[in-house]
């Protein structure tokens, strides 16, 4: 009996991985870590601090990011995967504030650059346009918000690994 649980063990591990697919292979650089925000937030002060986790599931051809703000009083989940037929990589991200979004992900010159489409919100912004690089290990980012037809000004983060960080998504 022995025998036979490290053989079906042995085989489930060789088929688990932890390495993209490959159409999915530009999100690598940003997956397998942590990121919390430099100086504790996106706003400056600690109430505030954003982390997520991105991690590889289902033998890498989905990567999903837990993702939560001042300790958990807003949170979400991204399933990130290619899409054979629109030849694409999409997502969707539901949060704890009752919407969603659906968005592209476009793999650019040292990173990725994000458009999304917010569903399910009763106000305020209906996309938002973004962009992650990975820079001396830190991951910069900047977003729009397209809100009443007037896109915002860009707002710039920061974001460094955080080993020992933990979203609270519950």
């Amino acid at each position: 009996m022995r025998i036979l649980i490290t053989a079906l063990a042995l085989f489930f591990s060789a088929h688990v991985s932890a390495e993209p697919i490959e159409q999915l292979a530009p999100l690598a650089p940003f997956t397998g870590k942590t990121w919390r925000t430099v100086d504790g937030s996106v706003d400056g002060s600690e109430n505030f601090s954003d982390i997520s986790k991105w991690e590889w599931i289902l033998h890498g051809r989905v990567m999903r990011i837990t993702h939560s703000v001042g300790g958990g009083s807003y949170a979400g989940e991204s399933l990130i995967h290619w899409d054979d037929v629109q030849g694409k990589i999409i997502y969707r991200y539901v949060t704890t504030a009752g919407f969603y979004t659906d968005g592209v992900i476009t793999p650019v010159e040292g990173g990725i650059d994000v458009h999304e489409f917010i569903r399910g919100s009763k106000g305020g912004p209906t996309e938002t346009l973004s962009g992650y690089r990975i820079e001396n290990g830190q991951m910069h980012g900047w977003s729009k918000l397209l809100t009443d037809g007037v896109w915002s000004e860009a707002n710039t983060f920061i974001y460094e690994e955080a080993p020992d960080a933990v979203p609270n998504i519950d």
